[in-house]
């Protein structure tokens, strides 16, 4: 379910389901704001994880 949490254009992880319809959160979709405690903080920057 992380999956339909998570914008595909900014990479937050809401805490509610994105809308299929629109493909991302509503910040990324037109501009409007998204309140930050309705999603996860990032932790680090994100970096490939793939074995060596």
């Amino acid at each position: 379910m992380a999956a339909r949490q998570t914008c595909g254009d900014c990479g937050r992880r809401f805490y509610f389901y994105l809308s299929k319809k629109l493909g991302c959160c509503i910040e990324c979709f037109d501009g409007t704001p998204v309140d930050p405690s309705s999603y996860f903080a990032p932790s680090a920057p994100a970096a490939h994880r793939l074995a060596a």
